[in-house]
């Protein structure tokens, strides 16, 4: 989770100035926010079927740490109110919409007054990693906004990105505070650990970018 989270932080450091490539590098993004809302959907999962049902909760929720403890609280409330998180997930992430959604989502971006003549292309080149559909992702845009209830198709995107920041801190939260409870009861307060590496001049998260089009040699669609 915190490998993909990484990687969306990277894919929203996009500065291009191209329209062609914003377009394209947008729907990536918009990949990997499915991606990642699967797999926090999936880590909550695990936290409620395999900790909380079970005696190993019981064991160890008096012990976690008040971080952990408040991110576990308010996990419950988010993923109990029906997060639009789990709408995406079940809809459009790790299932694929039923054929009237689609139909739906297809009239609703027909009907969008500001579409464009680019937001139905779809983009080919000789390097097949190289080639989207971007109309298909347009489709699926309009399809999750309509999911949330939210008729923005650009609102609806933030909204989910800002309901993504604080699940992802508060799932890392909550396992770190596991973690260090297990640790206390079985080794101890303090842990004895040997340096094995120090990473120097590690790059600025804020610095990296994801482009969308990329050389590929070997990889070329004859």
């Amino acid at each position: 989770m915190n490998a993909l989270w990484k990687l969306v932080i990277v894919l929203t450091n996009g500065d291009e100035n191209d329209p062609a490539k914003q377009r394209l590098e947008g729907a990536q993004t918009q990949i990997f926010v499915r991606l990642m809302i699967v797999s926090m959907w999936e880590a909550w999962r695990l936290v409620d079927d395999r900790f909380l049902r079970r005696p190993l909760g019981n064991e160890f929720l008096t012990t976690l740490d008040r971080p952990a403890a408040d991110a576990l609280d308010r996990l419950k409330k988010r993923f109990g109110q029906g997060s639009g998180l789990s709408t995406i997930r079940n809809n459009y992430a790790f299932h694929h919409p039923g054929i009237d959604d689609i139909d739906a989502a297809f009239e609703k971006a027909v009907s969008e007054s500001e579409s464009e003549q680019a937001d139905w292309a779809a983009y080919f080149n000789k390097a097949l990693l190289n080639t989207f559909f971007f109309v298909s992702d347009y489709v699926f845009a309009h399809g999750m906004s309509d999911a949330l209830s939210e008729p923005d198709v650009n609102e609806a995107h933030r909204q989910l990105l800002g309901e993504m920041a604080p699940v992802a801190n508060d799932l890392s939260e909550f396992t770190l505070g596991f973690a260090s409870a297990i640790f206390r009861r079985y080794v101890g307060d303090e842990l004895t650990m040997t340096l094995v590496a120090k990473v120097e001049n590690a790059q600025d998260i804020d610095d990296l970018r994801f482009p969308f089009l990329v050389e590929t040699p070997g990889l070329r669609n004859g």
